[in-house]
């Protein structure tokens, strides 16, 4: 269990290390596009819509941490209410639940992108330089990473510290 948790960890890092470098990528083209914008008077097409693909691949990524760390949208009000015994309980149950919506959602995203491919389906307005089914494939891999991180968070690989409630 113990290499299983190491593993957990480098890839917690991986993860931070990887949503931080797509917030800068999205804070960078968006300030490319504001000063090309401002300076010179003309806008880019392109920067739009990437920083439109990096924000949603920013969220999928985050959704991944926030899986790991516990720290998805719950009612308080009702797990704070619960002993030590019943409030595991129904932690697993959701766990066991989110875990069933985001095999799913890998399962079907990962059609959706293939679709995408077969059809050789691309940017319409931006002529980014890449297929859009390279943008969509976080969606997949994203649910993938979500279910790992149940499967982890359901055999006891659960952050140190739990996280603090939004009233906390």
């Amino acid at each position: 269990m113990n290499g299983i948790r190491r593993a957990s960890a480098v890839l917690a890092r991986i993860e931070d290390g990887i949503a931080g470098l797509v917030l800068a990528a999205v804070l960078g083209v968006v300030v490319y596009e504001l000063t090309v914008r401002g300076l010179f008077g003309q806008s880019n097409l392109w920067t739009d819509e990437l920083s439109r693909v990096l924000l949603i691949a920013m969220t999928y990524i985050s959704a991944i941490g926030l899986t790991r760390d516990g720290a998805n949208v719950r009612v308080e009000l009702f797990i704070d209410r619960l002993g030590p015994g019943p409030r595991q309980i129904v932690e697993r149950i959701c766990d066991l639940l989110c875990l069933g919506f985001a095999v799913t959602a890998t399962v079907l995203g990962a059609r959706y992108v293939q679709e995408s491919a077969l059809f050789g389906i691309s940017f319409a307005h931006s002529n980014l330089p890449f297929p859009l089914w390279a943008a969509q494939s976080v969606i997949p891999i994203g649910f993938a990473l979500i279910s790992l991180r149940l499967v982890l968070r359901l055999i006891g690989v659960r952050p140190d510290k739990p996280v603090a409630s939004a009233e906390a």
